[in-house]
C-alpha cells in the first residue's frame, strides 16, 4: 500500500487493509519485548509508524517486504543513526521530537537501543509518557534473567 501526496492521512487510517496489517505486525512477533515494543508503536497516535512503515515500505522498517509480519529492528536501529529520513514534515509538522523518542523507546525495549529518560520524558507529555510505560510495563517479567546474587565476601 502506498499513499499518495494529496490523500487524506485520515483516509490511510481508516483503511481496512492498513488495519489488518497493523494487527499482524503486533500478533507476528513471539519475542515478548518486541512483541510490547510493536505495541508502543501502535497505539502511539493512532500507530504513526507502524502506519509510516506500511505506506513507506523504501524505510525497509518491514518484514518481509512484500508481506510484512513483524518490524525489522535492525532496520529501525539503523533509520535512527540517521534520523533526517524519517523527519515527515508532510503529516505532523514539527513533531519529530515526540514520534522519534516513541521510536527510541520501542527500539530500545526490543533490541537493547540505548536510551536518554530524561531526554525521553522532556519530549513527551505526560499523558504519552505514562501511556508509553504502561504498554511497557509487562514486557519487564520478561526481559533476561537477573544477575546473580553477589556472596558476602569472608
Amino acid at each position: 500500500m502506498s499513499i499518495d501526496q494529496g490523500t487524506d492521512e485520515r483516509s490511510v487510517l481508516l483503511d481496512p487493509q492498513a488495519a489488518v496489517m497493523v494487527r499482524q505486525l503486533v500478533q507476528g512477533v513471539g519475542n515478548h519485548q518486541m512483541r510490547k515494543a510493536t505495541v508502543v508503536l501502535a497505539f502511539f497516535r493512532d500507530g504513526y509508524w507502524l502506519r509510516r512503515f506500511i505506506e513507506e515500505p523504501a524505510l525497509g522498517a518491514l518484514e518481509p517486504p512484500d508481506h510484512p509480519t513483524a518490524v525489522n529492528w535492525a532496520a529501525v536501529l539503523e533509520l535512527l543513526r540517521t534520523p533526517e529520513l524519517l523527519n515527515d514534515n508532510r503529516r505532523e509538522p514539527g513533531t519529530m521530537g515526540p514520534h522519534l523518542t516513541v521510536l527510541e523507546m520501542a527500539a530500545s525495549l526490543a533490541v537493547g537501543h540505548l536510551l536518554d529518560l530524561r531526554r525521553a520524558a522532556m519530549q513527551l507529555s505526560g499523558a504519552e509518557w505514562r501511556d508509553v510505560l504502561l504498554r511497557m510495563e509487562s514486557a519487564a517479567d520478561f526481559v533476561g534473567s537477573p544477575l546473580s546474587p553477589v556472596s558476602p565476601a569472608g
